[in-house]
């Protein structure tokens, strides 16, 4: 049992590296987006389990508050498989796989009323003091039905790029840029 809490990066760019062998990481916090309304999450929480020196599950679950409505949002299953590492090879890869439940309540617009199934490969490089992450994912998209009526989505295209400098031993600095394509078609 470890003592120590670490902030982790709020990134959108997911890291090669998996959670120890036999243990959980415990990630809690907030977010907040606008896009249009306001929207919350209040709490958003991820558990974490290395199943193998090369293997992770994950299990997520949002609260959310939006437009006046509260709930359970879309839990989110997924798993982590680290191929290379950089020990071994010249960059560290993985691979994940992720599938978004339909459980939130769509006609709330806590849920989407559709199961998504996300691939996405990472990749990492470390050197000195800089770190690079790359990802590249699909994403395919389940058409929810409203008023009993299919409606169409398209399947989203992923890319991001984060980069990570040790100013100090205890400092940090993060950035990213990343970028999809929309889910609904034009």
């Amino acid at each position: 049992f470890s003592r120590n809490a670490y902030a982790v990066p709020p990134l959108v760019t997911g890291d090669v590296p998996t959670a120890d062998k036999h243990h959980i990481e415990w990630f809690i916090g907030t977010r907040y987006q606008k896009t249009g309304s306001v929207e919350r999450q209040l709490p958003f929480t991820e558990l974490v389990y290395g199943i193998s020196d090369r293997q992770e599950v994950t299990a997520e679950m949002p609260y959310l508050s939006i437009k006046g409505q509260r709930g359970a949002g879309d839990a989110v299953l997924s798993t982590k498989y680290q191929f290379l590492s950089e020990e071994n090879a010249l960059i560290s890869a993985a691979g994940s796989f992720e599938v978004k439940l339909d459980n939130g309540n769509q006609s709330k617009e806590l849920g989407s009323g559709a199961i998504d199934y996300d691939l996405r490969l990472r990749f990492q490089k470390t050197l000195r003091w800089f770190t690079g992450i790359a990802n590249a994912g699909y994403t395919f998209v389940g058409e929810p039905k409203v008023d009993g009526i299919r409606q169409k989505r398209r399947d989203v295209l992923f890319f991001a790029f984060a980069q990570e400098y040790k100013i100090t031993e205890r400092t940090k600095l993060l950035s990213e840029i990343y970028w999809k394509n929309g889910d609904e078609p034009h």
